[in-house]
């Protein structure tokens, strides 16, 4: 009897069902946040839920570290665009074509030495090591039991696991 007159109760109090859609949109494969570079220190960063995003702040000890912020409302976080935007010019960072990272792995600049990179088996990855005075791309194994994750930049048990990858 109680469940009832809780939903009586939400329809009651909000009768329009679209002001309460939440807005959770996928930004899960967006670039891994960090605060090392300059680059990546200027970058702002999505989050899985679009209304927000991250930039990096200089804290107390000298660092830097992430900090969660909103967009205003009624606007998305486009890490494409790097602002907030109207939700018609929003795209998530699943609209980024799969190059970014499926490519071979490049071990070129900084940030690809600091990435690691999908393998064509997922318990593999490549990590950019340095091998007679330059670097290049490493393939090494997951831990028994996990797969490699673009995403989480580490290896995951199944379970957490997504393709990276269109063609897995």
């Amino acid at each position: 009897m109680v469940l009832p007159i809780i939903l009586l109760l939400l329809l009651v109090v909000n009768p329009s069902q679209e002001a309460v859609e939440p807005i959770l949109l996928d930004n899960g494969l967006c670039p891994v946040a960090r605060c090392v570079t300059y680059d990546e220190v200027n970058t702002l960063w999505a989050v899985p839920d679009a209304a927000y995003f991250q930039q990096c702040r200089r804290v107390a000890t000298g660092g830097w570290a992430l900090q969660l912020m909103p967009c205003a409302p009624g606007t998305l976080f486009s890490y494409k665009q790097q602002v907030c935007v109207l939700p018609v010019y929003w795209k998530g960072c699943a609209a980024l074509p799969d190059e970014q990272r499926c490519a071979a792995p490049r071990c070129g600049t900084y940030k690809e030495v600091n990435t690691l990179w999908v393998h064509e088996s997922s318990d593999k990855f490549y990590q950019c090591r340095r091998i007679n005075g330059t670097w290049a791309p490493l393939a090494l194994p997951c831990a028994p039991g996990t797969l490699y994750s673009f995403k989480h930049q580490v290896c995951v048990l199944p379970s957490m696991w997504e393709a990276s990858c269109n063609d897995e």
